[in-house]
């Protein structure tokens, strides 16, 4: 029996941890060590002297105001100089009502909190019209105004400030901790930094990205950039006021320390740190508020050292210490390497070693609502509705003469529809119009039989209309798959919401996983998969191209628009191109094409609309507009 017992016993699988629980359990394990050598840190300061202690929560709050600043200037390219306006508000708030007038400190901050983030959005929804020269001028007016306030009105006590409150003492079993207001401080910028840093490994962050850097791409996902904009300055409002409040204990609150030049000192901060990163504005509030203190010279010396810095910052290092910091760690894994891979060349930017039948289930899988109304869009009756009707369509820059002059388009649902003319004929204009993008002067857009005049582009795409430019608008900055999960937008929900918590949440790594694997589905369909982890600014114009066209059919639309989704693409580039329309047509999608390749254009489209000087030449089949005698003339030159 024993020998049989042992046989058992080994014959059984041992159990084996797999890759991705060891890696999970890993990241946990270097958290929760980055977390206690925060406390023991926290501990440590809490006990120190008070100068040291004086000196390191000082850093710590002006980091505070550096990662809201990042939040707005690195994540969505808002250049905000009202940080010590919403700073101000902060300690002042707190230190009257609660010096003068008896309100507990404690209840004060979600008070200060909430009116310094109202005033935020006030702010933000007014100056957020115009352009970001604009909205920073804005917001330095803004602090301009809240340090004339603080010096000359009589309850601020002018010039000479006011004694900030103490902070309240701890229970008496809570003694052994130290300093309550070290630990307030400190916690309050882990919070902080765990938001931000939570916020970038989010679905938003790519979202926020191409808000800042390709806002016409991110309208077209269904991303609303500006209440996105507004909100996001509000709460980044919101925190520099509980910084404010927090300021208050350490000492006197006066004017001098809320002044432009404070802000300005934000901003360098995050310069010299490395904007759009986590640990850079750290960085940077550590060396601009300690170097003063640690190093004495002259105030204006040093203000002349920080300017200096902030431009080579910006002409130099424009990524900052981090930045620098990691293209050294780059570089010394580099040279780790037995032999660096050669990049691609654009000549074979496109794969295609990957079978169409594997191709084909890609798109089933992005596309099985579509693939499953195939049947019913084929039916006569639908298919002779139009699902975009544009009627009597006339537009105007200005005053000048009309570039589109009372055109009339109909498309019918699941058809390939044209849309070509000479250069200047209004095929983008109707394009813009169509999408959203343009108001038209007069006349009307339907889409799917409703009238969608009062849309903009955002509420268009959750409408299923989705669409391409003729020049690329994309992240540079990003990954291709990370471009293409912006078009994913909108199919999962509360992504905004869970974003600064979005780590800790298994709903989240799902919804990531989920999204992550669609949009590397949809690069697959359109012969990109290698290029997936490349970014953008890397590639050749082609798979700038691919990858726009990924972006559109990633979230499973009705309707797309293409505008010129040929141009820099190779002869073998464009074959497969016009495979993956007709596939997308058997799908039961609406496809609309602005292209100026004949060749490439009229063997796909059921209907061709011919455009010159803003007016309708004819709509007919491909054989009906190369027989049309004022076609030949006007467009193909013959």
């Amino acid at each position: 029996m024993a020998p049989s017992n042992i046989e058992t016993r080994t014959a059984r699988p041992s159990s084996v941890v797999s890759p991705e629980r060891a890696h999970a359990f890993t990241k946990i394990a270097a958290a929760a060590a980055i977390v206690a050598l925060y406390l023991i840190a926290t501990y440590y300061v809490a006990w120190a002297n008070l100068q040291f202690q004086s000196l390191i929560l000082v850093a710590a709050i002006y980091a505070i105001l550096a990662l809201c600043l990042d939040a707005t200037a690195g994540l969505l390219g808002l250049f905000s100089l009202g940080v010590g306006g919403f700073f101000a508000i902060g300690a002042y708030f707190t230190t009257i009502l609660s010096t003068t007038y008896g309100f507990d400190v404690f209840a004060l901050l979600p008070l200060v909190m909430l009116a310094t983030g109202l005033i935020g959005a006030i702010l933000g929804a007014t100056s957020l019209r115009v352009s970001g020269l604009h909205f920073t001028i804005t917001t330095f007016i803004f602090t301009l105004v809240i340090t004339v306030l603080a010096t000359d009105l009589q309850i601020t006590n002018g010039q000479q400030g006011l004694l900030g409150p103490n902070f309240p003492d701890v229970p008496d079993f809570l003694a052994p901790i130290g300093q309550p207001i070290a630990w307030c401080v400190m916690l309050a910028l882990f919070a902080v930094t765990f938001a931000v840093w939570s916020i970038r490994r989010s679905l938003i962050y790519p979202v926020l990205l191409s808000i800042r850097d390709a806002e016409p791409f991110a309208e077209a996902s269904g991303v609303r950039a500006a209440p996105i904009k507004i909100i996001v300055f509000a709460l980044a409002s919101a925190a520099i006021g509980g910084a404010g409040w927090l300021f208050c204990f350490l000492g006197v609150v006066s004017p001098s320390q809320f002044n432009w030049s404070v802000s300005l000192n934000v901003l360098i901060m995050i310069l010299i740190g490395g904007i759009n990163t986590t640990p850079g504005p750290i960085i940077g509030a550590a060396f601009v508020s300690m170097f003063p203190v640690l190093v004495h010279i002259n105030p204006w010396l040093q203000e002349v050292l920080y300017g200096i810095l902030s431009i080579l910052a910006v002409t130099i290092v424009p990524d900052g210490a981090t930045g620098a910091l990691k293209r050294i760690r780059a570089r010394a894994v580099r040279r780790g390497l037995p032999q660096a891979r050669r990049p691609e060349s654009p000549a074979d930017s496109f794969d295609a070693s990957v079978s169409v039948g594997a191709e084909r289930a890609w798109l089933d899988r992005l596309l099985p609502a579509v693939h499953s109304s195939a049947p019913k869009a084929n039916a006569l009756g639908d298919a002779m509705a139009p699902i975009v009707d544009c009627r009597e369509i006339t537009f105007h820059y200005g005053v000048g003469p009309p570039v589109l002059n009372r055109v009339s388009v109909k498309v019918l649902r699941g058809h390939i529809h044209g849309l070509i003319g000479p250069n200047g004929s209004g095929k983008s204009t109707l394009a813009n119009i169509i999408a959203g993008r343009l108001r038209q002067s007069s006349g009307s857009v339907f889409i799917k039989g409703e009238r969608v005049d009062g849309l903009r582009a955002a509420g268009r795409a959750r409408r299923g209309l989705r669409r391409t430019f003729q020049s690329a608008q994309l992240t540079k900055e990003l990954t291709t798959r990370a471009n293409v999960l912006v078009g994913t937008y909108g199919l999962v929900p509360g992504v905004g919401r869970r974003a600064v918590i979005w780590p800790l949440l298994r709903s989240a790594h799902r919804d990531m996983r989920l999204m992550t694997q669609r949009a590397g589905d949809a690069l697959r369909s359109v012969g990109a998969e290698r290029w997936a982890d490349r970014r953008v600014g890397d590639v050749p114009h082609g798979i700038e191209q691919l990858t726009q066209l990924a972006t559109v059919w990633v979230p499973n639309p009705e309707i797309i628009i293409l505008d010129e989704p040929a141009t820099g693409l190779t002869s073998r580039e464009v074959e497969h191109l016009a495979w993956i329309l007709r596939e997308l047509k058997g799908r039961g999608l609406t496809i609309i094409i602005i292209e100026h390749q004949t060749r490439f254009l009229f063997p796909l489209c059921d209907l061709v609309t011919v455009l010159n000087a803003g007016e309708v030449v004819l709509t007919g089949t491909s054989d009906e507009v190369l027989g049309h005698p004022i076609v030949r003339r006007v467009y193909l030159g013959s």
